[in-house]
């Protein structure tokens, strides 16, 4: 992917653009779970993601040894919230996963911030997450509960890629943090019902699940990270927010998972607290985000 060209996009569009491939790779790997399972896509696609993003990036190793109490419990959050995200989805349809993942960080948002107004906001969001619970299809509890975890885990991969964007150069805290990820969901994958070796190492599914990696991962930080350089990060969350809409499309399109009415009107009352919540009283030159700051997205690489 070429800076210059990546230079000539608008912002918003390169957000958008890298949104939604990141929803396509998620339905793509819905359908590798058919010969992995979701345990299989998700060793392979943090295995490739990791290779590919430390091709790209070169991070030293020193980093890692300088940095490793941060990089650690980074990396550990970000296998769970793969884990949980791929378990989730293969129970539940997409946008609804997206959906209740957001509840992490609207509740996030709601301890932290000072305003009154965004209580009110994730009040709203309350709503949408239990008329969404209540709705048809939603009394699979392993999936609800690998939904929320995944929420929970986007929480504290907020948190902590902040700091890891501070402390690490460039794209190397990503790439090492993935990296851990890969490392340490080894010894847990066969834990989580792997497949044998020989179904994992098929040339059909290696393929597959590079595309998975390039669609959920390559693609979308590239993308983010070029955005960064010149958006708002007001802005930015309040894009951002789209993501929920953007997935039940995908799925809709590409899997046939229709969601009723109600779950709609569910995922609407989320994505309206998002943007709630995501927007700030700012100045007319607020500054575009930091060009070292690390991606904020989860089952992008969040998802």
């Amino acid at each position: 992917m070429r800076p210059y060209a990546l230079g000539a996009a608008p912002a918003p569009l390169l957000l958008l653009t890298g949104m939604v491939s990141l929803q396509f790779g998620s339905a793509f790997a819905k359908r590798l779970f058919e010969e992995t399972g979701p345990t299989g896509a998700t060793l392979l696609r943090l295995l490739i993601a990791a290779a590919l993003l430390c091709l790209l990036s070169r991070p030293a190793p020193r980093l890692l040894r300088v940095h490793w109490r941060l990089l650690l419990p980074y990396g550990a959050v970000f296998a769970v919230m793969q884990f949980a995200f791929y378990e989730a989805t293969s129970r539940l349809p997409l946008g609804v996963v997206v959906t209740l993942e957001f509840s992490g960080p609207l509740l996030l948002a709601a301890v932290t911030s000072r305003r009154a107004l965004d209580r009110l906001w994730v009040a709203v969001a309350a709503v949408g997450l239990l008329v969404l619970g209540g709705t048809r299809g939603m009394d699979d509890p392993v999936g609800l509960a690998a939904s929320l975890l995944t929420g929970a885990a986007l929480t504290g991969y907020i948190l902590l890629g902040a700091r890891v964007g501070r402390a690490v150069p460039g794209g190397s805290g990503l790439a090492l943090g993935l990296t851990v990820a890969a490392v340490l969901a080894l010894p847990t994958a066969p834990a989580l019902g792997l497949p044998s070796p020989g179904v994992l190492l098929e040339p059909g599914v290696l393929g597959a699940a590079l595309a998975v990696a390039v669609l959920t991962t390559v693609v979308p930080f590239s993308l983010e990270f070029a955005a960064l350089r010149r958006l708002p990060p007001r802005v930015f969350a309040v894009l951002s927010t789209v993501e929920p809409v953007i997935a039940a499309l995908v799925g809709l399109a590409l899997l046939g998972e229709r969601l009723s009415p109600a779950q709609w009107a569910a995922v609407l009352c989320v994505v309206t607290a998002a943007v709630g919540t995501a927007r700030r009283p700012t100045a007319p030159d607020e500054p575009p985000a930091p060009s070292d700051r690390s991606p904020s997205r989860k089952n992008g690489v969040h998802t």
